[in-house]
C-alpha cells in the first residue's frame, strides 16, 4: 500500500503531493489542487478528534486513503470530460 502524505496547517489538512486533497476542517470548503487548477470538492471530509491526535493510526491511514482516491477519481473524470470537451469542439459537422 501506498503511503499518502499528510500535511496539516491550522485548520486545514493537505493530502497527497499531485493532486493534494485540501480540508478545511473548520468550514468544509474542501478543493483539490492540481497543477492546472483548484477544484471544488463538496464532499464532507471528517476526522475525528483522536485520528488527529494520532492514537488510531490504522484508521486514520484507512480514511486518508479512502478520501485521497475520491478526490483522484474526481481528478481523472475532469481529465476525461475536457478531452472529450476538446474533441467535441473541434469536430466540424455539415449542414446540409
Amino acid at each position: 500500500m501506498e503511503t499518502i502524505k499528510i500535511k496539516r496547517e491550522g485548520n486545514l489538512i493537505v493530502l497527497g503531493e499531485s493532486p493534494q486533497l485540501i480540508v478545511d476542517l473548520q468550514t468544509q470548503r474542501n478543493f483539490i489542487k492540481t497543477h492546472e487548477e483548484a477544484i471544488p470538492y463538496r464532499r464532507k471530509v471528517e476526522f475525528s478528534d483522536d485520528l488527529l491526535a494520532g492514537k488510531r493510526k490504522q484508521v486514520m491511514d484507512t480514511a486518508v486513503r479512502y478520501y485521497y482516491r475520491q478526490a483522484c477519481e474526481v481528478v481523472e473524470g475532469i481529465k476525461v470530460a475536457g478531452a472529450y470537451r476538446a474533441k467535441i469542439n473541434t469536430t466540424v459537422r455539415e449542414v446540409k
